[in-house]
């Protein structure tokens, strides 16, 4: 059984997205090795070493010279085109994860690309596997989604997540804060922010939280996720979670919408310009007549196993 090297970086800066999606893969695998290990390669900040650490898995600087064939695993919106060959040359196995269809490459072993609808907008090899049925969600958010389907559907609203991600770029975090202020009373709001400035909201309570280590715990204690556009919509509707999304890039918005046809999420636009007025009105409109349309697509649209055929794709390539 060959080795399995897995590429990304994770940082309070870049954020712990790709680690976090790569871990959930790693996880995966290792439960199907008899022999061989899982290592991770790449910049990675306390937090995010100890997170590696705890699972047991292998920690490198940078790309090492093997021996023996491995298998690498790429997850990287930023890593150069030559960095993919001089592995291949190396006689290496290359697997990338790619969202957006940037590294549609010939020699590439496997691509990635667990978006809905990426046929769409990918330009299709024998080599890809796409969309939701290669999705890569953590053991604990596949409880949590297994738990929440044997339950009745809460229709109160009292708690609200409030995620944007790493690198809130516009200050829209601010600014849905005033809207649900608006919006809603007497409810709880968590805020995820690296931030730790004090808000006051005046008709409901705010929590800041800081990064965790395993979003289930946030997840089964909310009601509504306001996320802003990433991977954090997907996450949510795993787990039967009513969510609406607000774009940081138009990348991500592309995908949103995507999501928003098929109700999904819910699209409260991009970040960039929009208004306090106008999330109060596209969030009251949510609330009021979209929360159940979107239940019932969550509990159809996702599967339990797709972790798992994923990391199963990614073995066959060692064979």
């Amino acid at each position: 059984m060959y080795d399995f090297m897995f590429y990304c970086n994770a940082s309070k800066r870049t954020g712990y997205g790709h680690l976090s999606r790569c871990l959930n893969i790693a996880r995966e695998i290792s439960d199907f090795l008899n022999k061989g290990t899982v290592h991770f390669i790449g910049e990675f900040d306390s937090f995010s070493k100890v997170r590696i650490n705890n699972l047991g898995f292998g920690l490198l600087s940078d790309i090492p010279q093997l021996k023996q064939t491995s298998v690498f695993i790429f997850d990287d919106y930023t890593i150069d085109k030559s960095i993919f060959i001089d592995v291949k040359e190396m006689g290496h196995k290359v697997c990338i994860i790619d969202d957006f269809d940037q590294y549609n490459f010939d020699f590439a072993d496997l691509i990635i690309n667990f978006r809905f609808n990426a046929h769409k907008f990918c330009m299709q090899t024998p080599a890809h596997r796409l969309g939701l049925g290669f999705f890569s969600f953590s053991e604990e958010l596949t409880q949590l989604r297994t738990r929440k389907m044997m339950q009745p559907r809460k229709e109160k609203l009292d708690t609200v997540l409030i995620f944007i991600g790493g690198d809130d770029r516009f200050g829209v975090a601010n600014k849905v804060i005033e809207a649900i202020d608006q919006l809603l009373i007497g409810k709880r709001i968590f805020l995820l922010s690296k931030q730790s400035n004090h808000i006051n909201m005046k008709h409901n309570t705010i929590e800041i939280v800081n990064f965790v280590e395993n979003m289930s715990n946030l997840y089964e204690c909310v009601d509504l996720v306001i996320n802003g556009g990433g991977l954090t919509k997907y996450e949510s509707g795993y787990c039967l979670l009513p969510n609406c999304a607000i774009s940081q890039t138009s990348e991500q918005h592309l995908d949103t919408i995507e999501l928003a046809h098929a109700n999904l999420t819910f699209d409260l636009g991009l970040a960039d310009g929009i208004e306090v007025n106008e999330l109060v009105y596209k969030m009251k409109l949510f609330i009021d007549e979209k929360i159940e349309m979107q239940y019932e697509a969550m509990k159809i649209a996702y599967t339990l196993n797709s972790t798992n055929c994923l990391a199963k794709e990614i073995i066959k390539v060692s064979k």
